[in-house]
C-alpha cells in the first residue's frame, strides 16, 4: 500500500470502508457454529518470534512479516479444520490434541513457504528465491531433506487452502490508512514507533487482551459467549491499530488534550467507543514500558 502523493485524502474512506467489510467478514466466521476460525490460535508468542527472526535473517520488510503472519494463521486454522472434519467423517478416533499432532509435523514447513508467498504479494520487499528457502528449512529442521517439488507443493497447498487469497488487508495496513487519516504520518519516527508497539502486541498478545477484558468485565474469558466476544475483539485489527496509533502519541511531543482529539477522530473512524481504545492505548503503554 503506498501512502505517498496527494491522492491519499480522496482514498481513506473507501480504504476503512474495506477495511470494514473484512473485519466484519472475520467477526462473523468466529460466531458461526458451523466453522472454525479462531484468530490466532496458531500464532503462539514461540511462532510469532520465530517468523520475526526469520523475516530480520532474510531482510524481508515488516509489511512481509505481517502477511506471512496472517496468512499462516489462517491457512493453519483452515488445514486444521480440513483435517479433523476428514478424521470425523471417515470415523477416525481423533482428537483436538492428536489432530494439531498430526499437521504439527509440516508447521515448519508452512511456515517458511507462507514467508516465501508474503515477499512475492509484498511491492515493498524482495521476494525469497527457491534456495534461500530450501535453506532456511534446513536451518530450522535439519532432521527432514526438503526439496524443490516440496516447497511448490507446499505453496500450492497454501493457496489452495486459501482460495487463492492472500490476506493483504493486516494489521499493519490498518495502522498506517489510520496515520494517515489523522494526519500522523508526517509525526517524526510516528511510523517506526507504530511498527515496534505493533511488533510488541504480537509478541504479547494473549497479556494485552486478557488485561483489556479484566478491565471491561472484571474477570478473564470464562464462558463460551465471553472466549467468543474476546476472540471478536482480537480479529478487529482497526480497534488494535487504533490503539497503537493513539498509543504512539504518548511517546511524542503530542500534549494530553491532542491525543483526546485524536483518540475521539480515531473513534468515528473505526466505530469503536473513544474510552475503549483510550484503555487499549494505556495497556499497551505499560507493556511497552515493561519491555
Amino acid at each position: 500500500m503506498d501512502l505517498d502523493g496527494a491522492y491519499i485524502e480522496p482514498l481513506l474512506d473507501e480504504w476503512l470502508k474495506d477495511l470494514q467489510t473484512v473485519i466484519k467478514q472475520e467477526e462473523d466466521l468466529v460466531k458461526a457454529n458451523d466453522e472454525f476460525y479462531m484468530p490466532f490460535v496458531a500464532l503462539p508468542i514461540s511462532v510469532v518470534s520465530v517468523i520475526f527472526k526469520l523475516s530480520d535473517y532474510l531482510n524481508l520488510d515488516s509489511h512481509t512479516r505481517y502477511i506471512a503472519i496472517h496468512l499462516y494463521d489462517k491457512f493453519m486454522c483452515k488445514y486444521f479444520w480440513q483435517v479433523y472434519k476428514v478424521d470425523i467423517t471417515n470415523h477416525t478416533d481423533s482428537s483436538w490434541t492428536q489432530v494439531c499432532k498430526k499437521i504439527s509435523g509440516q508447521s515448519k514447513l508452512y511456515l517458511v513457504c507462507c514467508l516465501q508467498l508474503a515477499s512475492k504479494m509484498d511491492s515493498h520487499s524482495k521476494k525469497l528465491g527457491i534456495s534461500q528457502v530450501l535453506s532456511t528449512l534446513q536451518s530450522i529442521d535439519n532432521k527432514t531433506k526438503y526439496n524443490r517439488s516440496i516447497i511448490f507443493s507446499s505453496e500450492l497447498t497454501i493457496l489452495k487452502m486459501m482460495d487463492f487469497k492472500i490476506p493483504i488487508c493486516t494489521s499493519l495496513n490498518c495502522v498506517e490508512v489510520l496515520l494517515a487519516a489523522t494526519g500522523l504520518r508526517n509525526t517524526p519516527n510516528m511510523e517506526n514507533l507504530s511498527v515496534t508497539l505493533l511488533d510488541l502486541i504480537y509478541l504479547q498478545r494473549e497479556k494485552l487482551y486478557s488485561h483489556l477484558q479484566c478491565l471491561a468485565q472484571g474477570h478473564i474469558a470464562k464462558t463460551d459467549q465471553e472466549k467468543r466476544s474476546l476472540m471478536t475483539l482480537e480479529s478487529n485489527s482497526l480497534f488494535l491499530a487504533a490503539a497503537v496509533v493513539l498509543c504512539g502519541t504518548f511517546f511524542t511531543n503530542i500534549n494530553a488534550q491532542t491525543a483526546k482529539v485524536i483518540a475521539s477522530k480515531l473513534s468515528n473512524l473505526v466505530d469503536i467507543e473513544a474510552d475503549n481504545i483510550w484503555d487499549m492505548a494505556n495497556i499497551l503503554l505499560v507493556l511497552a514500558i515493561q519491555e
